[in-house]
């Protein structure tokens, strides 16, 4: 897997999409892209849940997350998914310990206390599975569920390291599964 330092973008949902990480940074296959912007996700909103109650999502910046895994069937997703959102936890509980209680996972929500970090979602393209997680640094007006950011309760140096280090670990830990897939006898 390829992960890929995109910068300063803001998200809409459009970028969900089959080879976004090729029109990007001319990267193929497995890749995990990341870059910091706000987000306002009404048109382009994949949830069908959230769509059908007419929901939104809106923030003033995040940290995004783009992973794209060619032929990788919904099941696979959602659980690449949530490992990537407990990579986010362990990573976070390391950076603040006293929060160490109150971050949890919910789904393939973060959550501290009743306040949600994040937003994710899982689906499939005709040829490949797409995640995409945004973890909100500032809130902001307008944000339709009760939430919090990473900059109420860390300092600027590990919000601005946070992002490159869970990409990190992502990469690292999918390519040792993939790798341990390969190293066994069928029976």
């Amino acid at each position: 897997m390829k992960k890929i330092d995109l910068g300063q973008m803001d998200y809409d949902g459009s970028q969900l999409h089959h080879a976004f990480a090729y029109e990007q940074a001319k990267e193929l296959g497995a890749t995990i892209c990341y870059f910091r912007g706000s987000a306002e996700v009404k048109e382009h909103l994949v949830d069908l849940e959230d769509s059908l109650a007419d929901d939104f999502i809106k923030s003033e910046e995040m940290w995004h997350f783009i992973i794209e895994i060619p032929e990788a069937t919904i099941t696979e997703m959602v659980v690449w998914q949530r490992l990537f959102i407990s990579i986010c936890i362990d990573s976070l509980r390391n950076i603040n310990k006293s929060f160490n209680n109150s971050i949890t996972r919910k789904g393939d929500d973060i959550m501290i206390g009743d306040s949600k970090l994040s937003v994710s979602i899982a689906t499939l393209s005709r040829f490949s599975g797409l995640i995409h997680v945004g973890i909100n640094i500032e809130v902001g007006e307008g944000c339709p569920v009760k939430a919090m950011g990473l900059s109420d309760f860390m300092s600027t140096v590990p919000i601005n390291i946070f992002a490159r280090d869970i990409v990190s670990d992502f990469v690292e830990e999918y390519n040792d599964i993939k790798n341990a897939t390969f190293k066994v006898i069928e029976v």
